[in-house]
């Protein structure tokens, strides 16, 4: 439970550090939604079996894909990776924001 907690303050320290750093101080609705989609993708990629499933000697099981974000360690007793899934956040907030700016750029050159 506390592993939960700490998980979700990060993400909330991450995005107020994220929107004080930003420019003016705002955060548009484009970073909004690149922020949820990238949040999202990183819980799916961590909770996705057969993406990012190792097992090591001890029996503890990692899930995470690229870097392990959740470790079930047997019974009820679950843990995350704080570095890992905060890794993951922003890796895919900047594949996302990439994409974007791709297709920005091919939409434009297609209408000239």
């Amino acid at each position: 439970m506390v592993n939960l907690l700490l998980l979700f303050g990060l993400i909330v320290l991450v995005l107020v550090l994220v929107s004080l750093l930003s420019p003016k101080n705002k955060i548009t609705s484009t970073k909004k939604k690149l922020y949820i989609l990238s949040l999202i993708s990183t819980v799916i990629f961590a909770l996705i079996p057969t993406i990012g499933y190792q097992v090591d000697s001890n029996g503890y099981h990692y899930f995470g894909f690229p870097a392990e974000g959740f470790v079930y360690r047997g019974g009820l007793v679950f843990s995350f990776s704080s570095l890992g899934l905060l890794f993951n956040f922003f890796l895919f907030y900047w594949f996302f924001k990439l994409l974007l700016y791709l297709w920005r750029v091919l939409t434009v050159r297609v209408k000239m």
